[in-house]
């Protein structure tokens, strides 16, 4: 049965198949599938297998091993032990020097695979379509279109329309299997060294070889540990596939050279065989098969009558153990027969050399203090797989097979180096992501966000709102935390960060759940950036600090407006005469225009609002060395950005100010789907002359934030630009119960009142006798500060309590 372009046919001519196949070679390769696009493909396929949805003939113990073979989480965790996180990521493997690394796919593999194994082909597949490549399998003559029913199956989970493309099944007789390669980046085959010789010799030059060829293993038994329920164990593991899977134990290698006791497990041996063969149904070998047992059997008797060597046959209802007292190896016959030899562990290596190459799996059966050193010594020799005798035929995800990882065989490694000046704030070179298929499901608010629950993938937990009561939670699986993390790196070293010069300190507020001293710890060191983890004092006695910078010659420090401009404040004498500090960046908060001039009077020259971001969303946008603050580029990598309508779920147009709705691409702990955060902006349109492809957008007020006061609504943020210095103003009544407006003012009283009269909707509400303002001179150390997270609240609305003296200090 042939699979073409996600079509079954009965029979097809193969040179028009062939030529309709080349044709579209180049397309498919400019364009490979994503491992996504196969993850969800093969989710979907697993569970019309587990509701027995597809009208596939297949065995339970077939159809529950596809089942767990495409599971989502072992279909990523495959992905990310064989070729890392995003593997496909073209990016800088050091911040520090402009080397750029990913896998990319071979392109076109054929896949010839063998008979004795029915859903070896359909695994092959799925795993060469994981790393991107095109795929053309040439089944068994003894598949029967079971193959190609499992692919055809899997392109019809595929929502997207492209995987059936990445896909042919093309069951040609084997004169033929030349031509089916000769446009193959690599041709992976199964099979005994005649056949796979035989396949080689038809590649064409410069065609990658994946042979999988046959394996031997065996099982190393210690005398101590030969227990009834260990050699139960080894003859059913014998006896459950007939010894037909390359993981089979063929030979007992024993730790003695003593004759007597090989006698004595070999009788053992003879009689788990009795209690456990009945209970596998055999497979009936062929006359051959039969032919070559009964030889093998005979030969090691006629040597132990006529030439005196040491050992004996003991055989049953279709099962033997043949034990020959010396040292070297044969194959197995297979269909139970097990050759049982003395191998003291002095000798393992001498022994087991000759058959270093094909040597797999071994079945360790030994004390637990000796395990260490028999480990040791097989790896040692040549054994590329040790695992429990119940568990030999049993892998894990992300197990290497036959020593090599299957992933890395069926891509290629390539790298780009750039003159040091070219795009040099670019941790990579991939391609815009698509935009998810989103449009149309409802828009996640806080509250939303928080009723749902915490997946049980989630392992790091921040603390999220809960302004008062029990604090809500932001889970992370740390698999996505650190996604996230290298993504705020990529954008951290676009807004300037330079690992190679710059020495960092990180003040940001740590404890109580509070997420962005860590976040930033676990950025820097993916940037390899030198970083001095002090963290934000909670009173205002930045000496210790201050000296530190001095000391260790500190050229850069990341915290919150409020921490840096009391650190400034405090030490600027000592910070004025070191003059070493030479960038500030800030966690998404800009600073005041007073801040500003204060750093800068102490040599800073570089001042930005570097990361935005939220604790439930995760980090959102970086600034670049290109645009003022408040502009950010969008992380394209792990986030995704709608701007709607301040009204209507509708985007916006050109310029328009809407709400924020992000949706992240690396988030399976909490869905985050078109959450808005509350924040308000705008569409920065054109290219950014930092050279980033990313979109940008610009930060403005908080959506809902405007403030109803004296009947006018007042934007906080827009007064505080009015008062041109640290401020922060308190919302309540006056005695005679019109609203008042307190505000506390890092600067000269009376002229902060006069600036904040420019916005003309406070000044009718003053006017108006609406309001009351008053302010009053105090330090910005003064201000009340969330005792969380250290931030400075602008506004402190105590009108109906909303938020109350206790969370502040």
């Amino acid at each position: 049965m042939f699979l073409i372009n996600g079509q079954l046919h009965a029979d097809l001519a193969l040179d028009p198949t062939l030529e309709s196949l080349h044709e579209v070679l180049p397309r498919l390769l400019e364009a490979p599938i994503d491992g996504d696009t196969v993850i969800a493909a093969a989710t979907r396929f697993a569970e019309h297998l587990q509701t027995r949805e597809l009208d596939i003939d297949l065995e339970d113990d077939q159809r529950l091993a596809l089942i767990d073979f495409c599971q989502p989480d072992h279909l990523i965790h495959k992905l990310d032990r064989e070729l890392g996180m995003q593997p496909r990521s073209l990016r800088r493997i050091d911040y520090q020097q402009p080397r750029l690394e990913s896998w990319h796919p071979l392109g076109l593999v054929v896949h010839i695979t063998p008979g004795n194994a029915p859903t070896l082909a359909f695994c092959a597949v799925l795993e060469s379509l994981l790393a991107g490549n095109i795929n053309w399998l040439r089944p068994s003559s003894t598949d029967q279109g079971l193959t190609a029913r499992l692919l055809h199956a899997l392109g019809q989970c595929d929502s997207s329309g492209r995987l059936a493309d990445f896909i042919a099944v093309l069951p040609v007789e084997t004169p033929h299997i030349a031509r089916l390669c000769t446009r193959a980046d690599a041709v992976a085959a199964w099979g005994g060294d005649t056949a796979l010789k035989a396949i080689r010799q038809q590649l064409p030059g410069g065609c990658r070889w994946i042979d999988w060829g046959h394996r031997i293993s065996f099982a190393y038994l210690c005398p101590d540990a030969a227990q009834p329920q260990a050699l139960d164990a080894l003859v059913d593991e014998i006896c459950r596939l007939d010894q037909q899977a390359c993981s089979s134990p063929q030979w007992v290698l024993v730790d003695s050279d003593d004759p007597a006791v090989l006698r004595d497990v070999g009788t053992c041996l003879a009689q788990a065989f009795e209690r456990r063969h009945a209970q596998w149904p055999a497979l009936t070998p062929t006359d051959q098969e039969a032919s070559e047992i009964t030889t093998r059997c005979a030969m090691a008797k006629l040597g132990q009558c006529f030439s005196g060597q040491t050992g004996e046959v003991w055989a049953g209802a279709g099962w033997r153990v043949i034990w020959e007292h010396h040292r070297t190896l044969a194959p197995s016959p297979l269909f139970r027969t097990l050759v049982l030899k003395p191998v003291p562990q002095r000798l393992i290596a001498e022994t087991l050399l000759p058959w270093r190459t094909v040597l797999q799996s071994c079945a360790l059966i030994c004390p637990p203090a000796q395990t260490p050193i028999l480990v040791r010594t097989l790896v040692n020799a040549g054994v590329t797989r040790i695992a429990p005798v119940r568990s030999i035929h049993d892998g894990y995800p992300g197990e290497p097979h036959d020593g090599v990882f299957a992933l890395t065989r069926l891509s290629r490694r390539i790298s780009v180096s750039l003159p040091a000046e070219v795009l040099s704030n670019h941790a990579s070179l991939d391609a815009l992501p698509a935009a998810p298929d989103i449009w149309g499901l409802a828009i996640m608010d806080k509250t939303a966000f928080q009723a749902q629950p915490i997946g049980r993938t989630a392992q790091l937990y921040f603390r999220s709102g809960g302004s008062s009561g029990t604090p809500a939670l932001a889970g992370f699986s740390y698999r996505d935390f650190h996604r996230q993390m290298r993504s705020a790196a990529d954008g951290l070293f676009a807004a300037g960060l330079d690992p190679s010069q710059d020495r960092v300190m990180n003040l940001f507020y740590s404890g109580n759940l509070y997420g962005g001293f860590s976040s930033f710890s676990w950025i820097l060191q993916h940037m390899g950036a030198p970083h001095f983890p002090m963290g934000a004092p909670h009173d205002d006695d930045f000496s210790e600090i201050a000296r530190m910078i001095v000391q260790q010659q500190v050229s850069v420090l990341i915290g919150m407006p409020s921490t840096l401009h009391r650190l400034f404040l405090n030490e600027q004498e000592t910070l004025r005469a070191y003059g070493g500090i030479r960038k500030v960046f800030l966690g998404g908060e800009h600073p005041g225009l007073a801040s500003r001039q204060l750093m800068e009077s102490c040599g800073v020259s570089t001042i930005r609002s570097a990361i935005y971001g939220s604790v439930d969303a995760g980090p959102l946008g970086h600034a670049c060395a290109a645009t003022t603050d408040g502009i950010f580029h969008l992380m394209c990598d792990t986030q995704h950005l709608e701007i709607v309508h301040l009204e209507q779920d509708v985007p916006v147009q050109g310029c328009e100010v809407g709400r924020l709705l992000f949706t992240s691409r690396a988030r399976h702990s909490q869905t985050v789907v078109r959450y808005e955060v509350g924040d308000t902006g705008r569409w920065v349109v054109g290219p950014c002359p930092c050279g980033l492809s990313s979109p940008r957008f610009e930060l403005l007020e908080r959506h809902g934030q405007w403030l109803r006061i004296g009947t006018e609504f007042i934007s906080p943020s827009q007064l505080a630009r009015y008062a041109g210095a640290p401020i922060q103003m308190v919302l309540d009544h006056a005695s005679n119960g019109v609203e008042r407006l307190v505000v506390h003012a890092d600067a000269e009283a009376d002229q902060v009142y006069n600036q904040l009269l420019f916005d003309t909707a406070l000044k009718n509400a003053v006017d108006a006798a609406m309001l009351v303002l008053e302010v009053n001179t105090c330090t910005a150390t003064q201000f009340k500060r969330n005792k969380h997270s250290g931030k400075t609240p602008l506004v402190i609305d105590q009108r109906q309590r909303q938020i109350t003296e206790k969370e502040f200090q």
